[in-house]
């Protein structure tokens, strides 16, 4: 007998006229799946079958309710499918612009924001060439205001300091980058005033254009400036009108590097924006697609989407509905090149999705069940993977029960430098583990997006096994490693290796409990080597740390900035280590002083491989103006000893194999063994062997075992 399910396949060099056997396939997933739907009875079962090799794919695949239960499945692993959103600019010729040697090719209709030469993606001109400029006036802002009170004090305009900013030939091309806080907003120049040095946008600024806790005015750089072109060689430049290089209807302009020349050089720029869109109905879902194996490579858009209220977020009534430079978090209306949206089912298995301009996929209203598993994300514009629908768990929009495992994700954010590698917003039951995510401007995951003690529906989540490191990277401010917002009970943050966070100004924390957050479990975590804190509580209650190792944060190990009447954390079992950086640091007069923090701490272990006296434990300290480092000012140990706190915790060297290479194994001779205090491993963080992948809708399409004869493919 033969299985009842529809097989078509498909070859790089397939006919639009197959008829998707082996020996006559088809050429693209639109004509695959017009073959399929040709056929396909109610709810039959299909499978593509992909040959290896590069596809051209210049439309939006779009799936509904009725392509529901279609695999797409590469028939080898090893060489898999590549679906290409891009042209090849092959066809350049020398030119001069600004007087240095150039290469110019005729641009496509659509493109424009994105430039790889094998596989790299290129930087537009940028001014100045490194480095910030910093404003000199924004309007009637005084940077130097209570930072919280105006924060949303955004503007439109701003003063640039004279000598800063040369004429502009096409200053309506150029983009305003305004990093702080932690986003980043572009503001595009609507009008430019020599005389006064008054640039302004038809955007506004989300924040005050400050740099944030500095208390000074914002810093920037103008981005796609033609007049910068050719002082760095591997720059490019859109000519839409040929005005810059003299030609006839728009040109991409190229600075060759060594060894590139208009004979041999070529380029791609992505002319779709998303690669695929499964769009079900609140009462007609779509169910069980699938990509094995799969990637997709090149997406941008041909216009940057602006950022326009409401945001989900409690400032929303107090927002001008209007476009502006940023979303108040985390990149989190930039769209995705693989979209979701009333799915059930789903999954995407190997493969993966690399240089786009946004996100890679989006798990958007009624999305449950999906799978992501086992793929590589990397040169993203913004994250990797961002859920979120419905605020009511109630909702037939609420997103749920969706798992994003063993994934490797890495160089994100460069388009958006405020997005998160992993994005929940509302969303509930979710696991995220094993991942590893690496070289992005802000936070790796943040689950939840309720501020304050307000209800909220993003419970029950597990962030499990996760390598994250080299985050944030001196650009943005107030992130984590693991970022969580809100009441959150069931949710489990267990296992995790977090290192190397790194801000800007202040924020930069390997765990980071923002407002509200409430009954989360932290347990069996190894953090270290963060420019803030490894575990930060803003607010919260009755959350639980335990059998963690954190170490050598540049501000103190643990901090809450707003201590409140009720405990927000029970801290026991954990091994503490700093180096001349207490425990527990807060600052002296302010609402942080340590001997204010309301935990219920014991049964832990303390060292510290460069004591000041008296602060092992707990100090509080702070920087110098204008300083980075962090240093104590008031020892505070025998305070918090006699508040009844760590009353059988100890101080002791814990003997750990070797400390340089941040191995924190236990020798032979360590003291935990005989206290029982158990210090976790970090040997099962990131991706595990395929074997050991548990979730049923990992295993891999079977082919048919009872196949009909095939022709072998011509191709």
């Amino acid at each position: 007998m033969s299985t009842d399910r529809i097989e078509i396949f498909a070859h790089p060099n397939g006919s639009r006229y197959g008829d998707g056997s082996q020996g006559y396939p088809v050429g693209d997933l639109a004509t695959a799946m017009r073959l399929v739907r040709a056929r396909r009875e109610p709810g039959q079962r299909a499978v593509v079958w992909l040959a290896g090799g590069r596809y051209a794919h210049h439309e939006t695949l779009l799936l509904g309710p009725a392509d529901s239960f279609t695999s797409f499945v590469a028939l080898d692993g090893v060489a898999p499918p590549v679906f290409d959103g891009s042209v090849v600019l092959d066809d350049w010729r020398e030119v001069t612009v600004n007087g240095v040697p150039a290469l110019a090719a005729p641009a496509p209709e659509r493109g424009g924001r994105a430039l790889y030469v094998e596989g790299e993606r290129r930087r537009r001109p940028r001014w100045p060439r490194e480095g910030r400029l910093r404003m000199e006036a924004a309007g009637t802002l005084d940077p130097a205001a209570h930072g919280v009170g105006t924060m949303f004090d955004g503007g439109d305009a701003f003063t640039y300091a004279a000598g800063d900013i040369p004429e502009l030939a096409q200053p309506g091309h150029v983009e305003v980058v305004v990093p702080h806080y932690w986003v980043q907003e572009r503001l595009p120049i609507g009008s430019l005033d020599p005389s006064t040095r008054t640039i302004t946008s038809p955007h506004r600024s989300l924040f005050a254009l400050r740099d944030d806790a500095t208390k000074k005015f914002a810093t920037y750089w103008l981005d796609n400036v033609a007049e910068a072109l050719g002082d760095q060689p591997g720059e490019w430049y859109l000519d839409s009108d040929g005005s810059v290089s003299g030609l006839d209807g728009p040109h991409v302009l190229y600075v060759p590097m060594p060894g590139e020349d208009a004979d041999s050089f070529q380029a791609r720029l992505p002319v779709v924006e998303a690669f695929v869109s499964i769009e079900g109905a609140t009462d007609a879902p779509v169910r069980e697609v699938r990509f094995e194996n799969v990637r997709f490579t090149y997406a941008e858009f041909a216009v940057p989407p602006a950022a326009v209220p409401p945001f989900g977020v409690r400032e929303d009534p107090l927002l001008e509905v209007r476009e502006y430079g940023s979303e108040v978090q985390a990149a989190s209306e930039v769209p995705a090149a693989i979209r979701l949206r009333h799915a059930r089912a789903c999954a995407f298995v190997g493969g993966g999705v690399e240089h786009v301009g946004g996100y890679a996929i989006s798990l958007e209203d009624g999305t449950r069940g999906t799978l992501i598993s086992g793929g590589r994300f990397a040169d993203l514009g913004a994250g990797a993977v961002k859920a979120g629908g419905a605020a009511d768990a109630s909702s037939s929009g609420f997103v749920s029960h969706n798992e994003i495992s063993d994934n490797s994700i890495e160089r994100g954010g460069r388009a958006y430098p405020g997005c998160v590698a992993i994005l929940l917003q509302h969303a509930a039951h979710h696991v995220i583990a094993h991942n590893e995510v690496s070289d992005f401007f802000y936070s790796a995951i943040s689950v939840g997006w309720v501020w304050d003690y307000h209800p909220s529906a993003s419970v029950a989540n597990l962030i499990e096994a996760n390598h994250l490191h080299h985050l944030g990277q001196g650009e943005l401010n107030d992130m984590g490693g693991i970022y969580l917002l809100g009441i959150a009970p069931g949710t489990v943050v267990r296992g995790n290796h977090i290192h190397d966070v790194q801000c800007r100004n202040y924020g930069g924390w390997g765990i980071y409990l923002d407002e509200a957050s409430s009954h989360v479990l932290v347990e069996g975590n190894t953090v270290h080597d963060t420019s803030s804190n490894c575990l930060h509580l803003h607010y919260g209650r009755e959350n639980i740390v335990r059998d963690n190792l954190f170490a050598f944060a540049g501000d103190g190990q643990v901090a809450i900035s707003r201590p409140e009447e009720h405990v927000g954390l029970t801290f026991t079992g954990n091994v503490v280590l700093g180096d001349g950086r207490p425990a527990f640091s807060g600052h002296d007069g302010r609402p942080d002083d340590v001997r204010s923090f309301n935990v219920r701490s014991d049964l832990n272990l303390f060292w510290d491989y460069a004591p000041r006296p008296g602060s092992v434990i707990a100090a509080n300290g702070g920087h110098q103006p204008g300083e980075r480092l962090w240093a104590v000012t008031d020892a505070r140990d025998e305070d918090w000893l006699a508040a009844g706190r760590d009353r059988h915790s100890v101080v002791l060297d814990p003997d750990v194999r070797d400390v340089a290479a941040r191995d924190f194994t236990p020798g032979t001779n360590s003291p935990v063994h005989e206290l029982g205090i158990r210090v976790p491993s970090t040997a099962a963080a990131g991706p595990r062997p395929q074997a050991e992948r548990r979730h049923p809708l990992v295993a891999s399409t079977a082919p048919d075992p009872y196949p009909p004869t095939r022709a072998r493919s011509v191709f």
